[in-house]
């Protein structure tokens, strides 16, 4: 559950930062542009050429993003699934009179469903 709450923030911290045009830092640091001899080009010429750069990284920082948004969407759709099927394979038939199991899934369903609310409101929180 430490490590869903993990990837959880994770993915809401990038999905924020999509909303907000911020990439992280490894996407961020790549700019593709150089210095052109501008005595060489006239002024038009190199005006594309550098409308050209900052295009390609606009798209790249896009890309980069959007791939990072789907590693981390999947990474938390799979912890949850696997949260899921455990809560799914909690035994529901009662086979001992000591033990009420099904009050006892029911029970530990609620508790998960609680402990991920928490997590959530935690995550955004410190967003």
């Amino acid at each position: 559950m430490k490590l869903w709450n993990t990837k959880n923030k994770n993915y809401l911290a990038a999905t924020k930062r999509i909303e907000y045009d911020i990439p992280p830092k490894f996407i961020s640091n790549i700019d593709f542009t150089f210095k052109l001899d501008e005595t060489i080009f006239n002024k038009d010429e190199a005006q594309t050429l550098y409308n050209q750069m900052r295009q390609l990284t606009k798209d790249y920082r896009t890309q980069a993003m959007s791939l990072f948004l789907q590693s981390t969407t999947r990474e938390q759709e799979i912890l949850t699934n696997e949260i899921e099927h455990i809560i799914e394979g909690f035994p529901k038939e009662e086979n001992d009179e000591r033990f009420d199991v099904e009050s006892g899934y029911i029970e530990f369903k609620r508790y998960n469903e609680l402990r991920e609310k928490r997590y959530n409101l935690e995550a955004e929180q410190s967003l």
